[in-house]
């Protein structure tokens, strides 16, 4: 791409419009502050590869919470975890493009389980065995060939089938049966090439469960790309569905699916694991002795400037030996590279500014858990900051905080404030008696009696944004449960 073309990423929509260059710049900060992590990542790799006037260097990235590890082998400065391994192996500018991040080096507290497969550890034989279950002794080789191959989120190289029929020497009809047969495995998902072919492996399992959804389902196949930037408008015309009806869809995507299927999944199919994090972070915030404090992972991994050479270029233009298209070329490298520059110091700032001012707004929810979130809107932030709401929204949507627990939360959780009534819920579901589970009308009156006064339909929906069944099918499920323990009871006795 021409560097005067002044696009930072096709994605972004980072088109130059006739306007002032102030305005110019303000659209350009606003599309890099609401941009997820992700795909900021390719707008560097891209402004990087395409404008010779910007250097950007990367550090090593840890593969906990992806900040930059600038020595090697010592402890995140961010996150704190210690990696057992040096070896780089994180997404990177780099390789860029692929659908899914490769499996960084381990930890001590082995966060990622999925990491024992692609190391090739027998922690990956129950999912093996699993999967064998469903295939002739034939198949053995290229099962293990694939289970040896995904990486710490689930996912499978894009070329995965061709890597096999040319390692194995084996039929590419029976390493797609075989890759057919591993994506209908739990947890959905598992086996997906990328983030779209993911989401609808695990789209299709809910519909086999009779939960379908198929407007989700031709939205994540046709439109991922525009509801990712919330193309809202866009979308609804193109499917001739209501915005408000694509909005919703998109936010069940959102709710209920996972992009990376073996977090929190342990590869054995024995339990389920210690959660691991869902999505590396966006913001770490860790306790120092005296109270929390926040970094932004990104201007930890990432160091910018405009090439020192274009610098001096654009400031002696006028003197330089050459026409006028290879001085506009100097100035528009220049300008461009500045502006983005710009833009991403006022992100990273932004972000930092938000978070600290959680923090203060929001410390007991850091020390005590959700029945010590405060009611909290995004306008509240805004006016204790002196920004517009909007800058608050496009600062925190989509963004992810890795909190002093170990755990990675949206920002959303710190505006939630359902998150303590869902808390008490799950807690009188979790001690109810298995055999006479309480009904919506039951809970409702229990939640209020501990000062949790909701209507029953509320009590429904938190329920199901909960992923918890409703009281007949939870007595069903566990029947099932009790059902299928007894039956393998003589079994095991008999192995003994």
């Amino acid at each position: 791409m021409d560097s005067m073309d002044m696009r930072l990423d096709p994605a972004l929509g980072m088109q130059t419009a006739p306007t002032t260059r102030i305005s110019q710049r303000h659209i350009i900060a606003v599309k890099v502050l609401q941009t997820p992590s992700q795909e900021l990542s390719g707008t560097l790799a891209h402004m990087r590869d395409t404008n010779p006037a910007l250097d950007v260097e990367e550090y090593e990235a840890c593969p906990y919470c992806g900040a930059g590890l600038k020595s090697a082998g010592q402890p995140c400065s961010v996150c704190g975890k210690a990696p057992v391994s040096t070896a780089n192996q994180n997404t990177s500018l780099s390789d860029y493009g692929d659908s899914h991040t490769s499996a960084g080096g381990g930890y001590e507290d082995d966060a990622d389980p999925m990491l024992r497969i692609a190391a090739g550890g027998v922690r990956g034989a129950g999912l093996l065995q699993t999967l064998m279950a469903s295939l002739a002794d034939d198949y053995a080789r290229i099962a293990e060939y694939l289970v040896g191959n995904l990486d710490s989120h689930g996912y499978l190289p894009n070329t995965i089938v061709t890597d096999a029929v040319a390692a194995l020497g084996c039929a590419r009809a029976d390493v797609e049966r075989t890759l057919a047969a591993l994506q209908r495995l739990d947890p959905p998902g598992i086996g997906a090439r990328e983030a779209r072919e993911c989401l609808l492996l695990q789209l299709r399992s809910l519909r086999e469960q009779g939960a379908a959804h198929p407007l989700a389902e031709a939205l994540v196949r046709d439109h991922l790309p525009d509801l990712a930037f919330r193309r809202f408008r866009e979308v609804a015309h193109a499917i001739g569905a209501p915005q408000k009806k694509v909005e919703a869809e998109w936010q069940f995507i959102r709710d209920q699916l996972h992009p990376y299927p073996t977090h929190g999944h342990d590869p054995d199919g024995s339990d389920i694991a210690t959660p691991a994090t869902p999505i590396r972070p966006d913001v770490v915030i860790r306790w120092q002795g005296t109270g929390f404090e926040a970094d932004v992972v990104e201007r930890q991994r990432y160091a910018v400037r405009v090439n020192p050479e274009y610098v001096w270029a654009r400031k002696h233009v006028a003197d330089l030996h050459c026409n006028e298209a290879e001085r506009s070329h100097i100035r528009g490298s220049v300008d461009q590279a500045q502006s983005f520059i710009t833009a991403l110091h006022k992100r990273w700032e932004t972000m930092q500014r938000v978070t600290d001012e959680l923090i203060a707004l929001q410390g007991d929810f850091l020390r005590y858990g959700e029945s010590a979130l405060h009611n909290l809107t995004r306008a509240d932030v805004a006016r204790s900051l002196d920004l517009h709401e909007s800058t608050v929204s496009r600062a925190t949507d989509g963004k992810y905080v890795l909190l002093p627990n170990g755990h990675t939360i949206s920002f959303d959780a710190f505006f939630d404030a359902s998150l303590p009534t869902k808390k008490a819920l799950r807690e009188i579901i979790a001690a109810e008696d298995p055999r006479h589970p309480l009904s919506d009308d039951h809970l409702a009156k229990l939640l209020a009696d501990e000062g949790y006064p909701i209507a029953r339909r509320t009590v429904a929906k938190y329920r199901e944004e909960e992923q918890i069944l409703p009281s007949r099918l939870r007595r069903s499920h566990r029947v099932v449960e009790t059902t299928a323990r007894n039956r393998a009871l003589p079994s095991a006795a008999h192995a003994r």
